[in-house]
């Protein structure tokens, strides 16, 4: 296969495995950064007061 020859390249049977398993990393990573700033955010709201009304327990 030349360079540039508009040939796409051919995956052996180990790539769509690898493959997999980055996917699968990445979709991990990304899900727990995203309940880490969550929880950072909801706590900084909670610490200005904000969403005091929804913590039970908590009057008005």
């Amino acid at each position: 296969m030349a360079a540039g020859d508009g040939e796409l390249a051919r995956l052996s049977g180990v790539h769509p495995v690898l493959i997999g398993v980055v996917v699968s990393g990445a979709v991990i990573i990304a899900g727990i950064g995203f309940a880490g700033s969550y929880q950072a955010v909801r706590e900084l709201a909670f610490k200005k007061g904000f969403g005091r009304h929804t913590r039970p327990g908590c009057r008005m």
